[in-house]
């Protein structure tokens, strides 16, 4: 089984609604390092993808993980995906706030 497009299966979880971003465990642990650069939130694990990310408020969590694997499934040829959810994006918190602004143009 070939290594599956990591740069595109995270795109696919970013693109989720119920998905606030990408997380990289406590301490910035969980990542895949690539040439030159880290991709967080990602890791193979064995014969496992791990998938970490924060949630938006008002999405049951058991949800945010399916729609997680719908959107990898298609990129990953079978390979099994565990979604951990690190965190969840509270509106109205001084992290919800700075993540939106940040991510205004």
């Amino acid at each position: 089984m070939t290594s599956p497009d990591l740069d595109a299966v995270a795109a696919a979880v970013v693109s989720c609604p119920a998905v606030a971003g990408m997380a990289g465990g406590l301490y910035g642990e969980v990542a895949t390092y690539l040439p030159g650069r880290r991709l967080p939130g990602l890791r193979l694990a064995g014969d496992e993808l791990e998938v970490h990310v924060t949630a938006r408020w008002g999405t049951p969590l058991p949800a945010v993980a399916d729609a997680v694997r719908d959107a990898v499934a298609p990129l990953v040829d079978g390979l099994p995906v565990a979604v951990y959810i690190d965190d969840i994006e509270v509106p109205g918190t001084a992290d919800a706030e700075s993540s939106v602004s940040s991510a205004a143009p």
